[in-house]
This record gives C-alpha cells, sequence and structure tokens, in this order.
C-alpha cells in the first residue's frame, strides 16, 4: 500500500473521498481489476458474547498444492500476489501482506461485539460490506433481511450490475445519471455470499445465512 491505516481513516482523507461523490452524475472507477479466488466464511458467537469473524480461501485453484500431513488441509497460495519489482509497494518483503480481497467484518458498539459478518466473493467482498453493514446499522434490519436485500456491484469494465429485485425504478434513475446498468437475476455468483450474527439488545443473538449459495445459520 502506498497509504498506511491511518492515512485512509484521517478525517481529512474521508471529507475528501466524500466530496468527490456526485448525485447528479456518475465518475469512472480509478480502481484496477482484482483477481479470482476462491472463498469460506464463517461467524460464530458464544454466551460469554465471544465472537469470531473468519474467512479462508485456497486463492488460486488448489492453493500452493501443500498439503498438511495427516490433515487434509491445503495451504493457500496467497503470497502469489507479490512482486520483486524493489520499487512497487506490493515487493515481497518480511513482515508485509500480499494484496488480496480476504475481508472478514466485524463491528463493536461502545467497546462490545456488536456483529460478526463477511461477504465472499473477491471484489464484491468490499461493496458487499457496505452494503450489508448499511442494512444492519442505519436501516435497522436483521441479518437475515440485510442478507436477503437487493444487491449492486460496480464491475471492473465501470458497468453497474444490479440484482433483478432492485427494480426497474432503481434501475432507470442509475441509468439517468450516467451508470452503465446491467441487469442480473436474484442469486447470481457475482453477488457474493454473505453470513451474519448480530447481538439483540436485551440478550442472545440473532443470525442470517445467504440464499443464494450454500450456507446455514445454527444455534446450540
Amino acid at each position: 500500500m502506498r497509504k498506511s491505516a491511518d492515512d485512509l481513516l484521517d478525517p481529512t482523507s474521508i471529507k475528501k473521498a466524500s466530496n468527490s461523490i456526485r448525485s447528479t452524475e456518475t465518475l469512472p472507477p480509478k480502481s484496477r481489476p482484482p483477481q479470482q479466488s476462491e472463498t469460506v466464511y464463517l461467524a460464530t458467537a458464544d454466551e460469554s458474547g465471544m465472537m469470531v469473524s473468519f474467512i479462508q480461501s485456497n486463492y488460486m485453484g488448489f492453493g500452493s498444492g501443500v498439503v498438511v500431513p495427516g490433515t487434509g488441509i491445503s495451504l493457500q497460495n496467497r503470497a502469489a500476489g507479490f512482486v520483486t519489482n524493489p520499487d512497487h509497494p506490493n515487493c515481497v518483503d518480511g513482515g508485509k501482506y500480499p494484496f488480496h480481497t480476504i475481508i472478514p467484518g466485524f463491528v463493536t458498539r461502545d467497546k462490545n461485539a456488536f456483529a460478526s459478518f463477511g461477504v465472499m466473493g473477491g471484489d464484491m467482498q468490499a461493496q458487499g460490506h457496505l452494503q450489508i453493514l448499511r442494512a444492519l446499522v442505519r436501516d435497522k434490519n436483521s441479518p437475515q433481511e440485510a442478507i436477503n436485500s437487493p444487491r449492486w456491484k460496480l464491475q471492473k469494465d465501470g458497468s453497474l450490475i444490479l440484482e433483478s429485485t432492485c427494480g426497474i425504478k432503481t434501475a432507470s434513475e442509475l441509468a439517468s445519471l450516467g451508470h452503465n446498468v446491467v441487469s442480473a437475476p436474484y442469486g447470481a455468483y457475482e453477488f457474493g455470499a454473505a453470513q451474519i450474527i448480530a447481538r439483540l439488545p436485551d440478550d442472545g443473538y440473532t443470525a442470517g445465512s445467504e440464499p443464494r449459495r450454500d450456507g446455514q445459520a445454527v444455534a446450540t
């Protein structure tokens, strides 16, 4: 990274990014295409309030091809994301992580765990996390309602794909702003897969699992 996490979270940086958003037109994305991956996500919580957000990916194909003896566990090859160019911010070096999209989500309230969540799916992860977090915190939806909500995804080529459940009116309004809108059926692979556990206001938890893929919410 050319910027640190503190740089990105600095109020001035956030204000600058916020001011760049236009409600009258769309702006072309400047990010580079991400690499493909294969991912599994798990959220868990116990009676003491401990919560865990866990994500794992073998990355390309079968990962590194190295299997831990006696376990059948294949190790990932995320280090393939490094480069050897010494002038590149992603140059391989000690104490560094390669560029990738492994993002286990976690939310706290008043220094206590509130929600453990994740949206698998390469470059959909950050976009999906924004949509899930907004539904949970701003709209106060239940985990399952947040997961079931229609999703959108900004594609590598700058087009905006919308799940068909977003509705014609929403698609038309976005197109009028200059977006290249593409409709996709509910549950299309591009929209990723989410799992959520959230604390209830008084006691206990509520959970939701992705109907677009395989997954399950289980209590014991």
